[in-house]
C-alpha cells in the first residue's frame, strides 16, 4: 500500500522540464505586462493627437460600410498636412487605436500589375462618444483632451510632493489654486468650461431619461452651477422650473442664456 501510494505520488508530480517551462511562460507574461506598463502613455497620447487632427470625426463621417485608407483620411482632414509622410505615419497611430477597439480595418489589394495590400479603417461605435459635434449632444472628446493637456500633465509631475509634504500639487506647479487659474487664463478656463459642459450634457441626458425627481420642483438652485449647462437640461424638459444657476461672477459673466435660468 505504501508503495502503492509512493509510485502515485512521484507519477502525478510535474516534470522539472513542465516546471521550467511554466516558470519561462509566467517570466515572459511579466515581462510583457512590464514593457506594456512602460509604453502606457503611447495609447493616450496617439488619441489626443487624433482627437486634434479631426481624425476620429472624418472617419465617423462617411457612410456606413465605407472604408477609408490612411492616404483617403489625409486628404479629408480639416487641416492638410505639408508633411509627404503623413499618410505612413498616420497608419502606425490608427493601427494601435485599432489595437484598442477605437477603430476597426480590413485589407484590402490594391493594383493589377504589381498588386500590394493596404488597410482601411472605420469607426467602432466608441467613436460616437468622441466626435467633437459641438451640437449639443454631449462628448468625452473635450474631457480626455483637458485631461491630456501641458496643465494638467504639470500638475501630476507634482504628485508625489502630495505624498511627501502636503502640498496641493496644482498650486505647486502653477503658483495658485486651481480655478484661480481657471479664472486667470482664458484659453485653459474656455477649455475647462467646455469639458464641463460637454461632459455635463453627457451624463444628465441620461439622468433625464430615467429620473422624475424634478417633476415636483418648483425652484432649483445650482450651487457651483458653472455656466448652467445642468438647468438649462431640467428647464428645457420641465419648464415650470425655475432655475437659480449660482457661481462666479468670472464664470456666470460668461454664461449662455437658458430658458427660466437665472446665473447669480
Amino acid at each position: 500500500m505504501a508503495d502503492h501510494l509512493e509510485d502515485s505520488s512521484t507519477t502525478t508530480s510535474p516534470k522539472p522540464s513542465l516546471i521550467k517551462e511554466e516558470q519561462q511562460l509566467d517570466e515572459e507574461t511579466v515581462s510583457l505586462q512590464a514593457q506594456s506598463l512602460v509604453n502606457t502613455m503611447a495609447f493616450p497620447m496617439v488619441l489626443k493627437a487624433a482627437l486634434e487632427l479631426g481624425v476620429i470625426d472624418t472617419i465617423a463621417a462617411v457612410d456606413e460600410g465605407v472604408w477609408l485608407s490612411s492616404s483617403e483620411i489625409v486628404l479629408r482632414l480639416p487641416i492638410k498636412p505639408t508633411n509627404p509622410e503623413a499618410p505612413v505615419l498616420l497608419d502606425r497611430m490608427l493601427i494601435l487605436l485599432a489595437s484598442h477597439s477605437i477603430l476597426k480595418y480590413c485589407m484590402l489589394e490594391t493594383g493589377e500589375n504589381d498588386p500590394t495590400e493596404i488597410r482601411k479603417y472605420a469607426a467602432e461605435p466608441v467613436c460616437k462618444f468622441l466626435l467633437n459635434r459641438g451640437d449639443g449632444s454631449g462628448s468625452l472628446a473635450s474631457l480626455f483632451l483637458i485631461n491630456l493637456s501641458e496643465v494638467y500633465f504639470k500638475t501630476w509631475t507634482n504628485l508625489k510632493d502630495v505624498i511627501l509634504e502636503g502640498k496641493d500639487a496644482f498650486s505647486s506647479a502653477h503658483g495658485m489654486k486651481f480655478f484661480e487659474y481657471v479664472g486667470s487664463n482664458k484659453q485653459f478656463g474656455d477649455m475647462f468650461n467646455k469639458a464641463m459642459s460637454e461632459n455635463t450634457i453627457f451624463t444628465m441626458k441620461k439622468v433625464l431619461e430615467v429620473y422624475k425627481g424634478f417633476q415636483d420642483v418648483n425652484t432649483l438652485v445650482d450651487v457651483g452651477g458653472g455656466n448652467g449647462t445642468v438647468l438649462g437640461l431640467v428647464t428645457s424638459k420641465y419648464p415650470h422650473v425655475k432655475g437659480i444657476n449660482f457661481d462666479l461672477a468670472s464664470v456666470v459673466s460668461h454664461a449662455p442664456l437658458y430658458p427660466g435660468v437665472e446665473h447669480v
